[in-house]
């Protein structure tokens, strides 16, 4: 009696793991996902549509395969996506984050008695607007050197220096001498 229950225990273990082999796999249609080339963001209570694919479309050097080559000029056109365009850069909320991307020194020549003075890099004056995402300007004007600048005469001079993935501003000017 025993070996018949042995028996039979194995048999049904052995049945009930058993796979039909003219079972098949349907295959589901899957969704294809369309990169997003807008990013909504919200500044002073206003949403606004930044389109993230505008800063590298013209002027970073692209690959064959889309990716930007020029990690530097990516690096300042993220920058200026995130912090300047939507108005990031005057919250101090954000100031831990801004701070990272600088170096003390760079820092210091933004710095003022009031705090720091952004308009060297965003160009917002009483008088102007500075750069936004629509006269947004860079160029390669050294080996670590960009200008950026606007459609109404404003140009600032940034150094980006450091590690690939680890860049840093390491000098703000308003001319391009001794960058």
């Amino acid at each position: 009696m025993k070996k018949f229950l042995f028996i039979a225990a194995i048999v049904a273990l052995i049945m009930g793991t058993a796979v039909d082999a003219s079972a098949k796999v349907k295959k589901g249609k899957g969704k294809k996902v369309k990169a997003q080339t807008t990013k909504t963001v919200k500044s002073n209570n206003q949403n606004m549509k930044v389109d993230q694919g505008m800063y590298t479309a013209e002027d970073a050097y692209r690959l064959d395969n889309g990716d930007v080559s020029d990690l530097e000029m990516a690096f300042l056109q993220n920058f200026y996506g995130q912090y300047v365009f939507n108005g990031n850069i005057y919250n101090e909320a954000h100031f831990p984050y801004v701070k990272t991307k600088f170096t003390p020194a760079a820092l210091s020549q933004l710095a003022d008695d009031e705090g720091y003075n952004w308009s060297m890099i965003t160009g917002r004056t009483d008088d102007s607007e500075g750069v936004t995402p629509q006269n947004f300007n860079i160029k390669r004007c050294g080996e670590k050197c960009f200008e950026v600048s606007d459609s109404k005469g404003f140009k600032c001079y940034i150094k980006v220096e450091g590690a690939d993935g680890a860049y840093k501003i390491t000098q703000v000017s308003s001319s391009p001498v001794g960058m």
